[in-house]
């Protein structure tokens, strides 16, 4: 036999109070942003060769996501130590700024060019550290994954969502 109106009125009501408690929106948002994690190490790995990292470089490319308190809202952003390198993926290596300048500047017998704090040009030593090791062209990695992220998320809500319709309305 069928259920009453204020049997439906009782599962529409606890469906809200679900919706408004932010709970099922917090696990929602975890489940986007571990799926997120996914697309970002498999884009990284298709860009590098197999694995999310530069060959010789220490950092891999990894990512991070955060859940807002109130579950509405994921944030999801290279981790700390990998933000250089997902920089270099995405746009590449000393592109330089809008002169167009990028490295260091040579004098014709080889030295580098330093300049003064009036801005003048004068002579310095390399920096034992640091070397140019030229420009390199990026891949588009981190604008990749934010293109498989946006197209995936509403899937996978509207799947939570049937979801959670068919567990209050059976």
């Amino acid at each position: 036999m069928g259920e009453s109106l204020a049997q439906f009125a009782a599962k529409v009501k606890s469906l809200e109070d679900d919706m408004d408690g932010g709970a099922w929106l917090r696990s929602v948002s975890r489940k986007v942003g571990e799926e997120a994690k996914g697309i970002a190490e498999r884009e990284a790995s298709a860009d590098l060769g197999g694995d999310p990292k530069f060959s010789g470089w220490a950092p891999t490319l990894d990512t991070k996501f955060m859940v807002r308190d109130d579950g509405r809202t994921m944030v999801f952003s290279p981790t700390r130590s990998s933000a250089g390198p997902w920089t270099v993926a995405t746009v590449g290596r000393n592109q330089g700024n809008a002169s167009g300048f990028a490295g260091p500047a040579m004098t014709r017998s080889g030295g580098v060019v330093g300049r003064t704090k009036s801005g003048g040009v004068r002579r310095t030593r390399a920096r034992a550290g640091k070397r140019w090791n030229g420009r390199t062209q990026g891949k588009g990695t981190g604008d990749q994954v934010a293109v498989r992220v946006e197209k995936v998320a509403p899937d996978l809500i509207d799947a939570e969502m049937g979801k959670r319709l068919r567990k209050t309305f059976r």
